[in-house]
């Protein structure tokens, strides 16, 4: 019965910022937002733990969907290492001058290096374009951290108590939207099965407990 009531259905409407025509300042603004939210939640932290950990040397990392390039400015801070962004939409500016080149990451020829991330990107994709991501980014890596959102009462509760009066009414229409289209652990464990089917790849899938964040960490062997 609990299960029932918690069920959210996936709402495949589009967001705001998924809009290409929304203007230059709107989409900086949209992406500060959106580096508030990250920082609250702690989501640059876990990508740059993630990356300490890895076994191996870690010279470049990739962020896929990297907005105006915040996490990249995080990660070089943290490790050194050389950063690149890939976005549908490069900026006219990045933070602190990162690299970041126009492209579809579903389909488009991605740059080498180490590991790729890829931060609350996936729940703006259909099925089989998350599967196409991810089959490209194998191409160009050895590592993919993937780090999305949950569909669940909770976290969209959260989200609604402690982050949306803080932020513009535009943004948290966006945010609830977030929630609303993202994947459920369920349903992004099999996306990723059926992405990996064939491969010789192998994943690790962990939610946390209040729900707030799903991470898909996939090794190519």
């Amino acid at each position: 019965m609990l299960k029932s009531v918690l069920r959210m259905q996936r709402s495949l409407a589009a967001e705001i910022m998924d809009n290409p025509q929304i203007s230059e300042d709107v989409w900086q603004r949209f992406h500060h937002e959106l580096g508030y939210v990250h920082r609250a939640l702690r989501n640059h932290r876990v990508i740059v733990r993630a990356l300490e950990r890895d076994p191996k040397p870690v010279r470049r990392v990739l962020d896929i969907g990297c907005g105006h390039g915040e996490l990249l400015h995080e990660i070089r801070r943290a490790l050194g290492v050389e950063v690149i962004g890939v976005d549908l939409r490069a900026p006219k500016r990045s933070v602190h001058g990162i690299p970041i080149i126009a492209a579809d990451a579903a389909c488009d020829r991605l740059p080498d290096a180490d590991v790729a991330v890829c931060l609350a990107v996936i729940h703006h994709l259909s099925d089989p374009e998350v599967v196409a991501l991810v089959r490209n980014a194998g191409r160009s890596v050895r590592r993919l951290i993937i780090v999305d959102l949950v569909r669940h009462r909770m976290p969209l509760l959260l989200f609604n108590v402690f982050l949306a009066p803080f932020l513009s009414p535009d943004f948290a229409a966006d945010g609830r939207q977030s929630v609303r289209r993202s994947y459920t652990p369920e349903e992004l464990r099999l996306v990723i099965e059926r992405a990996l089917e064939g491969s010789n790849a192998h994943f690790e899938h962990r939610v946390t407990p209040i729900r707030s964040r799903q991470i898909v960490d996939i090794s190519w062997r």
